[in-house]
């Protein structure tokens, strides 16, 4: 998905971000099993790579001094990705993570990033939100699972 530049309401004061630090490893897992359906170890190995990417800033979204959720900003030429963006449940459905999203959105086109994202076509809650922010769906593409013979 693609973000169509267009003016929005941001608010920076109801949660803080601020880069990942080694303490918060043991979310960040648990966020990408929960987040993303993935096993321990995929979520392991995930943030071994992540960790360590150059090109990736990695922020921790807190409220009221927890961490709560994560986001990841990916630069590459002109482009900012978004990446990782999860919410513990216990936080969702208040109005956080869209928050997060239009000041990073905001942040990064300041700074002359197109922005971009990709999410499951079938993550109606993310798609939601990312639609009402003003991003478009420019490339679907559905996966398949083929049983061996």
């Amino acid at each position: 998905m693609k973000w169509r530049p267009r003016p929005l309401t941001v608010s920076y004061s109801e949660f803080k971000l601020r880069p990942t630090e080694r303490k918060d490893a043991d979310l960040r897992i648990q966020l990408d099993m929960l987040a993303f359906d993935l096993s321990e170890e995929d979520a392991l190995a995930n943030e071994s790579n992540i960790i360590n990417d150059p090109d990736t800033d990695l922020f921790m979204i807190e409220v009221n001094h927890k961490a709560i959720g994560k986001i990841q900003i990916y630069l590459e030429d002109s482009q900012a990705w978004i990446y990782g963006f999860s919410i513990l449940p216990e936080f969702q459905g208040q109005g956080i993570g869209s928050k997060v999203l239009r000041y990073l959105v905001q942040e990064q086109s300041k700074k002359g990033y197109s922005v971009h994202l990709e999410v499951e076509t079938t993550n109606t809650n993310a798609l939601g939100l990312y639609k009402a922010v003003g991003f478009t769906v420019i490339h679907a593409q559905d996966y398949y699972t083929y049983k061996k013979a």
